[in-house]
């Protein structure tokens, strides 16, 4: 389990936060994702699929830290 996660996180990590654009932008939401979304959602991101991430984020909302929600309103979303 331990290891799935990993692989997981490392090829999210390699994509970083689906939508965002600069590094910068990937940090912001990158612990938000892990902290609230499923691995699922994440590994599906990483593969193009951000519907996920985007329903994530969507549902956690009032979680997300200030600077993630910076970046997803500077995205439109």
């Amino acid at each position: 389990m331990k290891r799935g996660l990993c692989s997981v996180t490392a090829l999210f990590l390699l994509t970083a936060a689906a939508f965002a654009q600069t590094a910068q932008e990937k940090a912001a939401c990158r612990t938000d994702a892990l902290r609230l979304c499923g691995a699922g959602a994440i590994a599906a991101a990483a593969l193009g699929d951000r519907q996920g991430i985007y329903a994530c984020f969507k549902r956690h909302r009032q979680e997300l830290s200030r600077a993630c929600d910076r970046v997803l309103r500077a995205h439109g979303y």
